[in-house]
């Protein structure tokens, strides 16, 4: 496939203009402002995952008609979006325009009530649209168009408030105030640790009620958030795809993070390890730093079907098991289709093997085949199995939740909403329409990435989210948002652009999708307050001018992380003060993909980069650990400002400075790199507590630290550009909850986070 390559703004050939049309930003800017115009080969594969074929000029021809005849057709979209107390625009042709303008619209609240006027109309050669009057009401309303010859046009009117919910909104649904900074950590769930005899029914994984324990915990200490790592439905028959970010569906949980415990008791649970012959793998799998995916899910899902099986077939006199399955028969009866279809396709993926879904038997490629449907009875327990472990995910996520709340937090859980989903899962077999199939989300080369990223997930496709209005989006935000007090959307630049790439085609060779911003954020503000959720938007890398201070308006929180708030615009870049950060963002001292505090004090991320050819081109390692050594300097130099403008304010300063200078000053006099390296690991928890503070001054009404920052770890969860060299997501803690949050430096590390949001004004 050709390359994307430099040009020069010439006219749009008929293939080009078709992509125009469809989305595609065909002449665009790389990460060095220079101009590129994407290879005419990778349009036509794009195009042809948005159903627009381009391979021929007969096929351009009659996509570009295709797309005209589609505006032509319909008057309004199924799904129109506005904000409440703002006149309401309503796109469409300037046929449809002439025709309507002047006619009444009736619209019907969600909940009750009516409203109607008259359609008010705006059209030039290029655009036409129609003007309803303000609506007042937030919800799904029912829009109604006269169209004047005895028929009618209808439409949903989705009308968001001006924002999304936000942190103070939930400080005032506890009846605290509003201006309160509030502070959390962010912890990967799959990595907890319990003690006591939960640690013997774990078999080596975290699980929801986990979350429920470490909320608890951080509460007593004063956080209000616990952000989560992604717990969205993987393969469970596939234990080698654990990447929390690569799931099979962002409509369901994961399955492999149930606490068996929960449901049936810890006593049920070790004798059903006994029954299973399985004792000796659960201890094993238990006592291991690192987790075995493969081995741990194997060991879980089977405890899990056998107390499936016990649930289902009930003694009369077990009143608890009763109440379960009552209560498990009645979630089923309400989940809808969309949990029928997953397990569907969680029992044809255990039963077909890895494969992916495209290359199973034809009549198995489609959920509305009757040979699904066919298969399902005649597995009829593998597809209830499935039924029940998302029954029990769902239960005990929002058991975790509801501990939170109780433990006195504001928000509580934190949920991730990765950027896709696996082409090969359940989302994309069940929704085909829906998603772009042919396709992988990545980001083009960047300073960081010269050859690009390529992600391997697919996302919505934008004109099925048109043509369909929204839903199946909408869908996905509800089921995220249903139990959390918040959620953090990765890569929120996609709600304006996505970088997509052909199939099998280098990350190099891809291009710009555009996404329809504007709805995408009001139906999040909608959503956001309908769930009460605040929402984080990550908002790392290249980001397009104007988004941030847009997003910023709509009440999504950005990101900012301390190692990236720097002063580029001087030479010397020096770390900003914390004062300064964005208030319309969340304060992070690091985030899964980068060194914790003590990993980068230490340089335990240079190594990992030097042994894996990860450092910047044309850097040794050595010269990295020179830059190092700056940037530690520049770093501590932040700190000490940060004191004297306390000193200066009356205010007592909150850092202990000296000990990091002295540690600097005695590293760069060492003899050499071992020396340097027991003097900088000396002092690497005095830099944790510093850097914590620091970062916690920021006057963001939320400040979120890692759990390996709160408990001073090294090692990273993540280490981007890696998939076996690096344990990613494989990282346990090193002992159980209660006993490292318990410890005395530990909580006097908490104690000094909490008087640093509360304390700097």
């Amino acid at each position: 496939m050709d390359r994307t390559t430099h040009a020069p703004r010439s006219p749009l050939t008929p293939l080009q203009q078709l992509a125009s049309d469809a989305g595609l930003m065909v002449d665009w800017e790389d990460a060095a402002s220079r101009p590129m115009r994407v290879a005419d080969d990778v349009l036509r594969a794009v195009l042809q995952a948005l159903d627009l074929s381009a391979g021929t000029p007969a096929e351009v021809e009659e996509s570009r008609a295709r797309l005209r005849a589609e505006t032509d057709a319909s008057a309004v979209p199924p799904l129109v979006t506005g904000v409440v107390g703002q006149p309401i625009v309503v796109p469409t042709s300037a046929a449809h325009a002439a025709r309507l303008g002047g006619q009444t619209y009736r619209i019907d609240f969600e909940h009750e009530g009516r409203t109607e006027g008259k359609l008010g109309v705006s059209a030039d050669t290029q655009h036409a649209t129609l003007r309803i009057a303000p609506v007042q009401v937030a919800g799904y309303h029912r829009l109604c168009l006269d169209t004047g010859a005895g028929a009618a046009i209808e439409a949903t009117l989705a009308i968001a408030p001006p924002r999304c919910y936000g942190v103070a909104d939930a400080l005032e649904q506890h009846d605290r105030a509003a201006d309160r900074r509030l502070w959390g950590a962010s912890a990967q769930l799959y990595g907890l640790r319990c003690g006591g005899e939960h640690a013997a029914c774990s078999a080596g994984l975290g699980d929801y009620t986990a979350a429920g324990m470490l909320a608890r915990h951080l509460a007593r200490h004063g956080a209000d958030a616990l952000a989560l790592s992604p717990v969205h439905a993987m393969f469970t028959a596939d234990a080698h795809r654990y990447s929390p970010y690569s799931p099979s569906s962002r409509l369901f949980l994961n399955a492999w993070l149930i606490d068996p415990a929960a449901l049936f008791g810890e006593e049920a649970v070790r004798q059903t390890v006994i029954d299973c012959n399985l004792v000796d793998d659960y201890a094993r799998l238990e006592a291991t730093p690192l987790i075995d995916w493969p081995a741990s899910g194997h060991a879980r899902m089977t405890v899990l079907r056998a107390l499936h099986r016990r649930m289902r077939q009930p003694a009369s006199a077990d009143h608890a098991a009763q109440a379960l399955l009552e209560d498990y028969r009645t979630h089923c009866a309400t989940a809808g289709r969309s949990l029928l279809d997953h397990a569907h396709f969680e029992t044809l993926h255990a039963h077909l093997g890895p494969a992916h879904w495209k290359q199973w038997p034809v009549q198995y490629q489609n959920p509305a085949y009757l040979a699904v449907e066919s298969f399902a009875r005649q597995h009829q327990e593998a597809v209830d199995f499935h039924l029940f472990l998302q029954w029990a995910a769902s239960r005990q996520l929002a058991a975790a939740q509801r501990a939170a709340e109780e433990a006195g937090m504001a928000i509580g859980l934190i949920a991730d909403l990765a950027v896709g989903t696996d082409s090969a899962g359940s989302h994309a077999w069940a929704c085909q329409h829906d998603l772009l199939i042919g396709v992988t989300v990545g980001a083009p080369p960047d300073v960081f990435n010269a050859h690009g990223q390529g992600w391997g997930l697919t996302t919505f496709s934008p004109r099925a989210m048109r043509s369909k209005g929204f839903a199946a989006f909408i869908d996905m935000l509800r089921a995220v948002m249903a139990v959390p007090g918040g959620v953090r959307i990765d890569h929120v630049l996609g709600l304006m652009r996505l970088w997509v790439i052909p199939d099998g085609a280098r990350p190099l060779d891809g291009v710009y999708l555009r996404y329809p911003l504007q709805d995408l954020l009001r139906l999040v503000a909608l959503e956001s307050w309908r769930n009460r959720c605040i929402v984080i938007g990550e908002d790392l890398g290249t980001v397009p001018a104007g988004l941030r201070d847009q997003l910023a308006d709509e009440g999504l929180l950005g990101m900012r992380i301390l190692w990236f708030e720097r002063d580029y615009t001087r030479e010397d870049a020096p770390f900003r003060a914390p004062g300064t950060w964005a208030p319309a963002s969340v304060a992070m001292t690091s985030t899964h993909d980068l060194p914790p505090l003590a990993g980068w004090w230490v340089g335990n991320d240079l190594r990992w980069q030097g042994k894996l050819g990860l450092l910047p081109i044309g850097m040794s390692e050595r010269e990295a650990k020179a830059r190092r050594m700056e940037d530690r300097a520049a770093l501590v130099a932040a700190f000490a400002e940060y004191n004297r403008e306390a000193s200066a304010d009356d205010r007592t300063p909150l850092i202990e400075v000296a000990p990091l200078l002295a540690a600097l000053e005695q590293a760069r006099a060492a003899a050499g790199d071992t020396e340097a390296d027991t003097i900088l690991q000396a002092t690497a928890q005095d830099f944790v507590t510093a850097a914590g503070i620091f970062t916690s001054a920021a006057p963001t009404p939320l400040a979120l630290v890692p759990l390996e920052d709160l408990l001073g770890l090294v090692e990273q969860p993540n280490l981007p550009s890696t998939v076996d060299t690096h344990p990613n997501w494989r990282r346990r803690l090193p002992g159980p909850l209660g006993a490292l949050l318990d410890a005395p430096d530990v909580q006097a590390r908490m104690s000094a986070l909490a008087t640093a949001r509360n304390e700097t004004p």
